[in-house]
């Protein structure tokens, strides 16, 4: 019996994280990752069906097909049996998506990367740096609407207070097709 629930614990936290790894914005994630296993490794992990939160502690790696993230910490909250939120903490957590023939690499870095589910919001907080390819975005939070396709930032006092992108010219070939530009515009919110 403890062994069944041992198991079913287990795959409860993997469905959690694969659905986080699966609802990040695209420029996170890709649907090709559905079929492929997620490897976790961690120095431990501690789940409490009562209250519905597993952390997964020391030094974490998460896989998943071309995805990867590191953290000091990941904590995953459930409610009714579905994931609430997901938070990755380290100094930084690094999200990397390995490049493929339809998308550029993607780096981030961060010292807490929030996903918030129901309402599929990420957020990334203290020392936000994004890459795409050439492009470069720094601050101090980052707030994306997945629904919505709608990125916010705010900058910091550290910083100058200030958001900085840096966007390369799009090549000709990397239009879509329909002539509108697909990737998220930053938009600075005052402090």
């Amino acid at each position: 019996m403890v062994a069944r629930e041992s198991m079913l614990r287990r795959k409860t936290i993997l469905a959690c994280l694969s659905l986080w790894l699966l609802m990040l914005p695209d420029t996170f994630a890709l649907k090709k990752n559905e079929d492929e296993p997620i490897q976790i490794n961690a120095r431990s992990v501690e789940a409490n069906e009562k209250t519905g939160i597993s952390v997964y502690s020391g030094n974490v790696l998460v896989e998943h097909g071309l995805l990867s993230i590191k953290a000091d910490r990941i904590e995953i909250r459930m409610r009714d049996n579905k994931p609430q939120s997901i938070r990755a903490t380290g100094k930084p957590v690094k999200l990397r998506r390995q490049p493929d023939e339809e998308s550029e690499e993607i780096q981030a870095e961060a010292n807490r990367i929030d996903y918030f589910v129901p309402g599929k919001k990420l957020e990334l907080t203290g020392d936000v740096t994004v890459r795409r390819g050439g492009d470069l975005f720094t601050g101090n939070v980052l707030h994306y609407d997945i629904n919505e396709k709608n990125l916010t930032a705010q900058g910091d006092a550290n910083t100058d207070g200030r958001v900085h992108a840096v966007i390369q010219p799009r090549k000709q070939t990397d239009a879509p097709a329909s002539g509108t530009d697909t990737k998220p515009r930053f938009r600075e919110v005052a402090k």
